[in-house]
């Protein structure tokens, strides 16, 4: 083994943490006709930027294959995550490699760019680089910002073909695909994490609407056996009628879960979803509806999006359900640095407190503390309803 005589190579031997990208998403574990590394998920996008990358620089150095290879999360590892020129058997036997193996494993530890013939790969069992005419190998880094992310091999039929210049020629290249590499690695990370949220936000939905009601009808459950066992008919019908009620309101709530987490915003935005909504009120129900909209442009992150959504359509439903209205209005503005949706109707309104028991509104209220706002219900029985929500428009 030999370092290649370059001012640019370094020998720290110290391996600072990677930016490690899980080998379930990029290592491929063969190889097509082609030679190209083929696996469940060496597709898209990156894999074709990378195969681009590998094709470009064994063309213009003319070797005779390549391999990209990417740090284990523990460091311990190096998965395969493209290679073009290589036999089947070759891909499949380096899919995974020691951090410390060969020249590959040097590259990683030193941050240098290394070369070796592959006798020293060859040693290892059913390591046969000859098949390919892979004679002598070379090995960089592959960086981003500091950060280890993985290694570039090349392999060449013989020392004598590698170029006087593949150091600087491999740098480039390298740190192109150490961007794309560590793009990868963003990308899987921000996925997880919407999908961490999703999952948190279900969560939250059951726990706070449908977990409480269920509690509540066991609570009334246990009430009920004791009131049968002695003989108490009206606590026990009282209790009956109380776990039916809790029964209905878990069935909406369980309804109004799966709506909310199949429903996804309209991708042209919230004016349109709005309107959308108020077509459909129209076409299926006799009530007549008034829609003005008094904000020229209504951009929203996306998350007020949708929560502003499945408010209004809320309420929008109770009209339907609940209020025997011949009219509603649903007006937005702006008003004092603040956005304002208010669906007004002229229907019976309701006799007790709407706050009480309104599972409704207290999901409603649920979602609009998460965009920083607040809902106000106002209700008189003959005269109507008022529903308002209020949030910051900076």
């Amino acid at each position: 083994m030999r370092i290649l005589n370059n001012p640019l190579f370094r020998n720290d031997c110290e391996i600072n943490p990677p930016l490690a990208i899980d080998a379930a998403g990029v290592h491929a574990t063969g190889s097509d006709e082609t030679g190209r590394a083929t696996g469940s998920s060496g597709t898209g996008e990156l894999w074709t930027l990378i195969e681009g990358l590998l094709g470009s620089v064994i063309g213009t150095l003319g070797a005779s294959g390549g391999i990209v290879r990417v740090v284990s999360p523990d460091s311990q590892m190096l998965h395969i995550a493209g290679a073009i020129g290589l036999p089947s058997e070759v891909c499949e036997d380096e899919s995974i490699v020691d951090i410390h193996c060969g020249v590959c494993g040097k590259a990683a530890c030193d941050r240098g760019i290394y070369a070796s013939t592959t006798a020293v790969c060859a040693q290892r069992p059913s390591r046969n680089f000859s098949g390919a005419g892979c004679k002598f190998v070379v090995a960089a880094p592959l960086e981003y910002r500091g950060n280890l992310i993985g290694v570039f091999t090349l392999f060449f039929a013989a020392a004598e073909d590698v170029p006087d210049d593949v150091a600087q020629s491999l740098r480039p290249f390298s740190e192109l695909i150490g961007i794309a590499l560590d793009s990868a690695r963003k990308n899987i990370g921000n996925q997880r994490i919407k999908l961490l949220a999703e999952r948190q936000a279900m969560a939250n939905e059951i726990h706070d609407s449908l977990a409480h009601t269920l509690y509540y009808a066991r609570m009334r459950m246990s009430l009920l056996l004791e009131a049968m066992s002695t003989n108490n008919e009206q606590l026990a019908l009282k209790c009956a009628e109380d776990v039916d009620e809790a029964l209905r309101n878990s069935q909406k709530s369980a309804r109004e879960i799966i709506t909310n987490f199949r429903c996804q915003m309209d991708p042209l935005g919230l004016q349109h979803a709005l309107q959308a909504l108020v077509d459909r009120f129209r076409k299926y129900t006799d009530i007549t509806m008034t829609y003005v909209n008094q904000v020229t442009n209504l951009e929203l992150p996306i998350e007020h999006e949708l929560q502003v959504y499945f408010i209004v359509r809320e309420a929008v439903a109770n009209v339907t359900a609940h209020s025997a209205a011949t009219h509603v209005n649903l007006t937005v503005e702006r008003s004092n640095s603040n956005y304002v949706f208010t669906i007004e109707d002229n229907g019976v309104g309701y006799i007790d407190n709407p706050g009480e028991g309104h599972y409704g509104l207290m999901i409603m209220r649920e979602r609009a503390l998460r965009i920083g706002g607040e809902i106000d219900m106002e209700s008189v029985q003959g005269k109507g309803t008022r529903v308002q929500l209020k949030f910051s428009a900076a």
